[in-house]
């Protein structure tokens, strides 16, 4: 189904930025909604690809002592529109977000991807 040359799965940013430095053609995915559909229509054929999925440390929503609301790249559309600081200090975006695509683009997408990915759909743009 998906023409693959490699898989490497990053432990830490650290690790990933050594990961694309190894594998400086490999494609970083989060939730990989995009590169896959890609793949599986074979304009990715034999891609290398470094998943970032696990990277907690870029994931989620916080706020620093300043006042600085902070979102992780790696957090999903659903998690952003369902978190307690988002709906306290920003409630339109959370609002915004739960129109951006379908539930299950919603449950993996991320805003990092959706912004770095350059389509014209990236509704979060």
């Amino acid at each position: 189904m998906y023409d693959m040359k490699a898989l490497y799965q990053a432990r830490s940013v650290e690790d990933a930025v050594a990961l694309r430095l190894a594998h400086p053609e490999a494609q970083i995915i989060a939730g990989g909604s995009d590169v896959l559909v890609q793949m599986r229509e074979g304009r990715r054929a034999g891609a290398e690809l470094i998943s970032i999925q696990g990277l907690d440390e870029i994931r989620g929503v916080s706020m620093d002592a300043d006042g600085t609301l902070r979102i992780g790249s790696l957090t999903s559309f659903s998690h952003i529109a369902r978190d307690p600081l988002i709906r306290e200090h920003i409630p339109v975006l959370g609002e915004a977000v739960d129109q951006v695509g379908g539930p299950q683009i919603r449950n993996i997408g991320t805003i990092g991807g959706n912004t770095c990915n350059g389509v014209t759909s990236a509704d979060s743009a």
